[in-house]
């Protein structure tokens, strides 16, 4: 046979050879490499359309790869972007909604899909959110922290080092460009451009050039893996790059527009998809848990939200969704702003759960990291229309529509426009449906700022009653008495079992509330008596009236105010010269023995057959205001008729009022009326006085709740100033009695009432979660009457209203300090711990000098009887340093006397 003749014959087996080398590598799993980056908004990036900051390795893989234009991830925020990503699920349903949470741990996660399939899979980087990265199950994880920017280097080395001939997926998060934003040193700061959304000042274009440093390192990395991969793995390897949504910029990260959720993807994969090619097909982050099963030979969970976009990578199909759904939740207390939206091709709707919330975030909040925000601030004072960007991005409507083919830039709200009503309605509908598909509970989660309410500022009712237990009423346990008008009160408002006095004696409890700062400030640690106990234990002789106060600052706001009941701010024993409460903001008042002006003094009548005693401890001595006196059973009737009166006055002047009424019942000495006497022990006769007092205040509460115009407006606070006396009320579980720093001397029952404030699925209820105190109280009131404080004034409480009104049981930022009034050392061998803290679950208590430790985990030992100090040192320790610390900023009193004097 010739040469010639053998020719097609070793031509059909080169052709035969070189079908069965391609089928067998397309029968070969690929490797899978995915690179993330973190915070980088699409637009900033030359491949979609950046002209101010060039991503070469970016364009690199678009030319060698399917480049979308229209991929999404699931939430704009780190964690639960992450775990949509990696469970396939949304995050209602995987359980990662807020920023930080995790998802649930019996979802099934990526790597145990590919585990299956017999790949190593492998995650150096943010990948998962941090420290969460190895819950997810990867077979290494590596370099997870925040900012361990040795993470693409390490795992490059890695890489390059690595002998298994497994198939892999390798996990790579860069850090980049997340904040913190390094120094620029290649960005030429005359070039960038401002983004139409954004606020033009020096700062913001600074920022900008930092930001831009970041992607510019992002870019690197990204070449740098890129390279690795294809040297170390060969052809056969599918690249993905994306970022887990946009930057942490106002309209970006933590938004529904298209800057938060819409993000780069670009797909290599030799062979299999199109280079330098882009499609417009509609794909969101949930789908690539699926694509990547399908790609390693899998089948994908049809149980998942995501849906493989394989047709889209080989050019089988051009189209993915017909919708995009988004949902954010928060993140802790920074941003408290739960949304959802639904994306067309042309239209996007979205849906923010809580407009009467001020939109805030680590913009607006963390001005260490980029103090361009203020810049804003600033010249929207000066500036219409920074002042309308500014605007827009604190304050939304409850719907958004936009028409993204004439308006991308998503700047022109046509929710209202009748043009688009049918658009909305249908928009509207499919979101609904499928917020019930995904058993989305719109949780709210963190604490949330409100927007001032356009209605009429509530008339605001405290009722502070005197050494009442935490578990004295029948609506918080107790089974001795019906306190039948405030358990009817509590039915129609709302409980919270973590509330907090301020201090565990009246005079500083009352300081508190007064001026929302921590009494020692005020030099009032103790019950003011006479001048000689005062000057011993080292305190004030009464509240200095320069003080800020709330009742002036809601006279300022045109506030009716007037006190009635028991003040013990000054003006008691032999005290005659101190201001009257009127100076300190009422207009009106009416007091008992503690406090000067107008008083009611009581008549104690033990009905032995002996004339009544009068009970002033001196009062009727001091003059300034008109003295009666009174049955004591009948004090607190004459408190509430006064109130009654001033209330009908502040209508009839159509004013908003604000009143105290404290009634000095429920202290001792107990004198209920003869009827509700019983055997006179201690305990029935308090229990007598509850009774008669709970009659009394239930005449106030009906009138407000009997007038339409009130109730509407109208807020009551219900709390008690300190704990119990010993052997008349009662604690509950709680360990302690009034003067202790332990729970039952702080701890107080406090109801919420306000029928036209409360949230209607919080009426009736009880929190258990929101850890409150009086000085947050005055911080929320003045927040929620829109009053404004007096220059200088800084508040040591936290404007917790959305709890208070039911909108949320997120927890306040910080922790709770107290310390121990002077004349309350305990007993010799027992002592009383000065300082007290509580931080979240946690409560420690110790002396000035850091002794005696005590720490209680409030969660599971509310009675405080399990130290745990030794099992939790480094908690221990940092509630030590930051309780001495706070100490260290109050004025000496008698118990840092009583210390220095000891031996």
């Amino acid at each position: 046979m010739s040469r010639n003749s053998l020719l097609p014959l070793f031509s059909a087996a080169l052709l035969l050879w070189l079908g069965f080398s391609a089928i067998a590598a397309e029968s070969q799993p690929p490797n899978i490499v995915v690179f993330l980056s973190d915070d980088h908004t699409l637009a900033d990036s030359s491949v979609y359309g950046a002209t101010d900051i060039d991503t070469p390795n970016m364009q690199r893989l678009a030319d060698a790869g399917l480049t979308f234009d229209q991929a999404f991830v699931a939430s704009p925020s780190c964690a639960p972007s992450r775990a949509a990503l990696l469970t396939g699920l949304m995050p209602a349903r995987n359980g990662a909604e807020r920023n930080h949470a995790r998802p649930q741990a019996e979802i099934k996660k990526l790597p145990a899909y590919l585990q299956q399939l017999g790949y190593e899979v492998v995650s150096f980087g943010k990948v998962g959110h941090y420290a969460q990265t190895p819950d997810y199950g990867f077979d290494l994880a590596r370099h997870f922290g925040y900012h361990d920017d040795v993470a693409v280097g390490e795992a490059v080395k890695w890489l390059q080092a690595r002998e298994s001939d497994k198939p892999l997926c390798l996990f790579v998060g860069t850090n980049w460009p997340h904040v913190p934003w390094p120094r620029a040193t290649t960005i030429d700061l005359p070039s960038i451009q401002i983004p139409l959304k954004h606020v033009h000042t020096p700062e913001t274009r600074d920022a900008r050039a930092k930001y831009y440093q970041a992607i510019r390192t992002m870019d690197d990395e990204l070449g740098q893996v890129f390279d690795a991969a294809y040297a170390k793995l060969g052809e056969n390897t599918l690249f993905i790059h994306t970022s887990d949504h946009g930057a942490q910029w106002p309209f970006g990260k933590w938004n529904l527009y298209d800057d938060g959720i819409r993000t780069p993807l670009i797909v290599v994969w030799p062979g299999q998809t199109p280079e330098k090619k882009r499609t417009s097909a509609m794909v969101s982050w949930v789908d690539l848990l699926p694509t990547l099963v399908e790609a390693a030979g899998g089948k994908p969970d049809e149980k998942l939200d995501g849906r493989s976009i394989m047709p889209v990578l080989r050019g089988t199909s051009d189209t993915h969704r017909q919708e995009i759904f988004t949902t954010h939740s928060g993140d802790g207390n920074f941003n408290v702003y739960p949304t959802r939206s639904v994306r067309t091709e042309r239209f996007k709707y979205i849906r923010n759960l809580h407009p009467e919330f001020l939109y805030e975030s680590h913009v607006t909040k963390a001005h260490k990291e980029e103090a361009y925000w203020n810049s804003w601030v600033e010249k929207a004072k000066t500036s219409v229309e920074a002042a309308r960007k500014v605007n827009r991005y604190q304050q939304r409507p409850l719907e958004e529509l936009y028409d993204l083919a004439t308006d991308p830039l998503e700047q022109h709200n046509l929710a209202d426009d009748p043009a688009h009503a049918a658009t909305r309605q249908q928009l509207q509908s499919k979101l609904d449906a499928w917020m019930s598909a995904q058993q989305d509970q719109q949780i709210v989660y963190g604490m949330p700022t409100l927007l001032s309410q356009a209605k009429t500022p509530p008339n605001v009712i405290t009722l502070f009653i005197d050494d009442m237990g935490w578990a004295d009423l029948s609506c918080f346990g107790g089974q001795d008495v019906e306190t039948t008008n405030i358990d009817q009160m509590a039915r129609e408002g709302l409980k919270f079992t973590n509330f907090y006095v301020n201090s565990p004696i009246c005079s500083p409890s009352r300081t508190a509330l007064t001026t929302g700062h921590y009494p020692a400030r005020h030099r009032i640690t103790s019950y003011l008596a006479d001048r000689k106990m005062n000057e011993r234990r080292g305190m004030a002789q009464w509240l200095d009236v320069r003080a800020a106060t709330l009742p002036r600052m809601l006279s300022e706001r045109g506030y009716a105010t007037g006190h009635f009941g028991k003040w013990h701010l000054g003006g008691q024993r032999d005290v005659g010269e101190a201001p009257l409460i009127t100076e300190y903001g009422f207009d009106a008042s009416l007091t008992n023995f503690e406090g000067l002006g107008p008083r009611v003094l009581p008549l104690c009548d033990a009905y032995n057959g002996k004339e009544p005693q009068r009970h002033d401890l001196g009062s009727a001595k001091l003059g300034h205001g008109p003295i009666e006196w009174k049955d004591r059973s009948q004090i607190t009737a004459r408190f509430v008729e006064e109130t009654l009166q001033f209330i009908d006055a502040a209508v009839a002047a159509d004013q908003p009022f604000f009143v105290n009424v404290w009634p000095d019942d429920v202290h001792s000495p107990f004198y209920p009326p003869e009827a509700r006497r019983g055997d006179q022990t201690k305990r029935t006769l308090y229990l007598g006085v509850l009774k008669t007092m709970d009659e009394q205040l239930g005449l106030l509460i009906e009138r407000v709740r009997n007038d339409p115009k009130l109730r509407d407006n109208t807020l009551i606070l219900l709390a008690s100033d300190n704990g119990h006396e010993p052997g008349a009320g009662r604690g509950g579980p709680l360990r302690g009695a009034k003067g202790d720093l332990y729970e039952g001397g702080v701890r107080s029952p406090l109801i919420v009432w306000g029928p036209g404030w409360l949230d209607e699925s919080a009426v009736g209820q009880t929190n258990d979660t929101t850890i409150v105190s009086s000085v947050d109280l005055v911080a929320s009131l003045i927040a929620l009457t829109g009053a404004a404080t007096p220059q200088g004034y800084q508040g040591d409480g936290e404007n917790l209203s959305a709890a208070l009104l039911g909108k949320t049981e997120a927890q306040r930022n910080g922790p709770l300090f107290w310390r121990r009034p002077p004349d309350r050392p305990g007993p010799p061998k027992a002592p009383n711990p000065d300082l007290a803290v509580r931080d979240g679950q946690w409560k420690l208590l110790c002396n000035l000098d850091g002794g005696a430790v005590q720490l209680y985990d409030l969660t599971t030992d509310i009675g405080e009887a399990n130290n745990i100090k030794k099992q939790r040192p480094r908690i221990a320790k940092r509630l030590k340093q930051a309780v001495l610390t706070w100490n260290e900023t109050l004025p000496v009193d008698g118990v840092a006397a009583q210390e220095s004097a000891a031996p």
